[in-house]
């Protein structure tokens, strides 16, 4: 938890100086051609394997750990697979750089398709090493070592600030038009980023000597089987996924686009991902930190046929995610605008995130519960949930473009919280399911219905008094005020949330002190 909280911590530092190197909002050329190339290689390792490795490599490596020689000899055939292809997969995606950022900016013009293509061409190698990380991780997860691979995240972090203040320090500025960008400025700030990837990767391969893992690379598929069905249901899923972010990219680019020709500042692809990156900041710190550690258990008592204590597991997970996840929805509801006016110097991306975390607390169960099927060895569960997730969430994108070009990055995050509310919904049913086919009939918890309206009335009561008091207290002038009043409603929501929870009779935020 230490570690992640650090890494968090360090990408948010990292995340702060990049906005103010290239911008936010829809003023700045540079911000959104970076943004498009730098989550591309994010996206299509996604596409890849990013899904499939997450489903496949724990509950495999941890059923091969008793399988002696041969399930030795099947781990080194996954992995060579896996790794040869990612590399193959990355050169000729690197050498695709102009189709695939053409595909993310249908409607940009030829100058910020070539900046955003230039950026491409070194953020793209990123993909191979993603996907390194991935695998390297999961192998010492597999093993019970999660140190080295909740801190490494934090290593790549620092050298990414280290790349952003040379950039900052030693180059023009990144907020002129795209005609300003020269070829070095892009290899400075797009450069560092993938080398912090890169970095980030390699540093997984100490511990894994130190364990005693040694890969030998093996060709053929004999022992992977089982694995190609699971991997096959993910990969669908994230096929769906990343048609979905395909839809959403081009509608937030085009309004983005829109509004710099309009000179209007308002919210775009890069305001987009601010917002998920703090509105996901509970999710990483507490959501994958705990079912990073609960998933090898699960995928152990799953394999020994333990299915009430499979479900068991999965439901402690649950409490502390909800309780979170809802907690922090409410604050940034309360303070979005003024807390990102605070770190940005731009309350367009506050209101963007408060849209967004009103479905925070489907996507961190969802995340659960699909871990959990993950671990039973069933990926069509999740399947189904994500493409729920990702019809709703084009649909929403699509209904976007009926609103004018300063609403439509809001419409777009309303569909994605209704998207994840309703995955929420379809990784319950789906686990349920899976349950009973495996001849488990999950226990009724009707108590968790009282639960989940204890929060959302403490929420809603909590969200509604830190609004309250900024309204009141107004726009203070400068930094010094500004951090002032957000800490002042921070408290306010936290304080009235946990306090209301315990007098409705809820223990929770007990339970996650001791943790």
């Amino acid at each position: 938890m230490v570690a992640t909280f650090v890494s968090r911590g360090l990408g948010f530092v990292k995340t702060i100086l990049l906005v103010a190197a290239i911008g936010a909002t829809s003023d700045y050329a540079g911000g959104q051609a970076f943004e498009t190339a730098n989550t591309a290689p994010t996206y299509l390792f996604a596409l890849i394997a990013g899904g499939v490795l997450g489903a496949v490599l724990v509950p495999q490596i941890v059923r091969n750990l008793d399988a002696g020689p041969v399930g030795r000899e099947n781990t080194d055939r996954l992995l060579t697979v896996v790794l040869v292809g990612g590399a193959a997969a990355t050169v000729l995606l690197t050498l695709c750089a102009p189709a695939i950022v053409a595909a993310y900016t249908v409607g940009w013009s030829d100058e910020w398709r070539t900046l955003a293509t230039s950026m491409a061409y070194w953020c793209l190698p990123q993909v191979f090493f993603l996907i390194a990380f991935a695998v390297l991780s999961q192998m010492l997860n597999a093993r019970g070592v999660f140190g080295a691979p909740a801190w490494a995240p934090a290593i790549s972090n620092l050298l990414g600030i280290a790349g952003i203040l040379v950039f900052l320090l030693a180059l023009p500025s990144g907020l002129d038009d795209a005609a300003s960008w020269s070829p070095l400025m892009i290899a400075v700030l797009a450069g560092s980023a993938t080398l912090a990837i890169a970095v980030q990767a390699l540093l997984l391969i100490i511990p894994l000597r130190q364990i005693g893992f040694r890969m030998r690379f093996r060709w053929g598929v004999g022992g992977l089987g089982q694995m190609s069905t699971v991997a096959g249901w993910t990969l669908l899923g994230v096929v769906a996924g990343q048609a979905a972010y395909l839809v959403t990219a081009n509608v937030a680019n085009n309004a983005g686009h829109a509004l710099n020709r309009m000179e209007v500042d308002g919210a775009s692809l890069n305001s987009l991902s601010l917002a998920y990156l703090l509105a996901l900041l509970p999710h990483g710190i507490v959501t994958v930190s705990l079912t990073t550690a609960l998933y090898t258990r699960m995928s152990a008592l799953a394999g020994r046929n333990d299915l009430a204590e499979t479900d068991k597991h999965s439901s402690v997970a649950t409490r502390p995610v909800a309780y979170v996840s809802i907690a922090a929805a409410a604050l940034f509801v309360a303070v979005g605008p003024l807390l990102t006016q605070l770190i940005f110097g731009s309350a367009v991306v506050g209101h963007v995130l408060a849209v967004l975390s009103l479905g925070l607390v489907g996507f961190s169960q969802a995340y659960v519960l699909n871990r959990t099927s993950f671990a039973l060895q069933d990926a069509r569960g999740p399947f189904c949930t994500q493409l729920v997730i990702a019809g709703l969430s084009a649909a929403g994108s699509a209904a976007a473009l009926l609103l004018p070009p300063e609403s439509t990055v809001l419409g777009i995050a309303a569909g994605i919280s209704v998207a994840n509310l309703a995955g929420w919904l379809t990784a319950h049913l789906a686990l349920r399911r899976t349950f009973r086919m495996r001849g488990h009939l999950p226990a009724r918890r009707p108590h968790e219905v009282l639960y989940y309206l204890r929060l959302l009335t403490a929420a809603g009561v909590s969200a509604a008094a830190g609004s309250i008091l900024v309204s009141v207290v107004g726009a203070p002038v400068g930094f010094v005020g500004r951090a002032a009043l957000l800490a002042a409603a921070a408290v306010v929501v936290a304080g009235v949330f946990v306090g209301l929870t315990r007098l409705l009779g809820d223990r929770s935020w007990d339970g996650i002190r001791r943790r």
